[in-house]
């Protein structure tokens, strides 16, 4: 509202000298009280009666130093505006997001409190300890969050360390790089150990088939087979988890507008199959549960700013008709009167036949 107002400063400059509503209804400042007859219809009372009636009403009409905080505003707040959309949209992953958006409101606050303007600076110092209060202690965080910034291929856990490298310090960006590595490999032995059941069974079953059929085999090819295996085993007691794989790897481009995350955990599937796995589990997590709550709200659709004084009865009436109008079938009048005026004849019909029944005959 307010970055929409900024447009119009000459327009309500133009109001405060010409319009008399407009200078009535701005012009008595906040606390002060309005003086009204309205009990004085009748001429029975004296002024000393008149009702005394306390407003809400800003502060006179806005001057240039009002307008030049507002666009202070406007700058400030833009950044909780975009976050909250990135958080509560519903066509992208926004799991992997969290961690950009915290740092940054997290960064332009303490920027704020060294701002010279004493308003901005005194803003700031409120929202830094409201801030503190709930992203304070990083000890309370879900560790699942920190865990899908760092299956993001484009930051990993080098975001984790240098953000907390260049608010709280080296010890500290350290300890977190530690933190969430620990819980990832946590993770991952648990997807590790329940990809090894599954297959342990899969396998147990086709055990007695695979070895009727080896039974024909020549000996140097069950030779050059326990070979293969041997190698296999040595690879990857040499080599790393995926875990150490993928951090080890360097960061996609974060240059690409087009980058989808789903897409790329799909595409390297081969390459990280557990980790994969882990990224459709962990990404799937929504940062905000508004866009879910919304899909299932007709309310809002209904209930704008134009129409916030509807009664009860008339938004239900709205909220029928909208769910009539959304109908995948459509409605014909005409035929639903039909079917109810059937279905009455039916009823009378019926209500006739247990009357006869129920009357005694000679």
């Amino acid at each position: 509202m307010l970055d929409v107002a900024i447009n119009f400063e000459k327009a309500f400059q133009r109001m405060g000298e010409e319009d008399n509503s407009f200078i009535k209804f701005f012009g008595i400042k906040e606390g002060e009280e309005d003086l009204s007859l309205e009990g004085d219809q009748g001429g029975s009372h004296s002024h000393s009666h008149s009702h005394r009636v306390p407003t809400q009403r800003q502060a006179t009409v806005p001057n240039k130093l009002d307008w030049k905080n507002c666009r202070l505003f406007v700058a400030f707040l833009k950044l909780f505006y975009d976050a909250t959309k990135k958080f509560s949209a519903s066509l992208f992953v926004t799991s992997n997001v969290f961690f950009h958006e915290l740092f940054e409101v997290q960064t332009k606050i303490d920027e704020s409190i060294l701002n010279r303007d004493p308003l901005t600076s005194k803003m700031a110092i409120e929202m830094k300890r409201k801030f503190e209060t709930y992203w304070g202690d990083v000890e309370k965080f879900n560790p699942l969050l920190y865990v899908a910034v760092a299956l993001d291929p484009r930051f990993k856990l080098r975001l984790v360390k240098f953000c907390y490298t260049r608010s709280k310090g080296k010890s500290v960006g350290e300890k977190m790089e530690k933190q969430v590595k620990d819980v990832l490999n946590k993770l991952y032995d648990f997807y590790e150990k329940e990809g090894e059941v599954r297959q342990n069974v899969s396998s147990a079953s086709t055990m007695p088939r695979v070895m009727e059929e080896n039974e024909d085999l020549d000996h140097r090819l069950n030779l050059a087979s326990e070979f293969d295996t041997y190698l296999e085993e040595e690879y990857s007691s040499v080599c790393s988890s995926e875990v150490d794989k993928y951090l080890g790897d360097l960061c996609e481009r974060r240059d690409n507008p087009d980058f989808d995350i789903l897409v790329w955990w799909k595409n390297n599937s081969n390459k990280y199959p557990i980790l994969a796995k882990m990224a459709c589990d962990v990404l799937a997590m929504p940062v905000s549960t508004v866009a879910s709550e919304l899909a299932f709200s007709t309310g809002g659709r209904v209930l704008d700013p134009f129409r916030s004084s509807l009664s009860p009865s008339m938004v239900e009436t709205l909220v029928c008709t909208q769910n009539w109008l959304l109908s995948t079938v459509p409605i014909s009048l005409r035929h639903s009167l039909d079917k109810v005026e059937d279905l009455e004849r039916e009823l009378l019909q019926t209500e006739s036949i247990d009357d006869e029944k129920q009357v005694p005959r000679d």
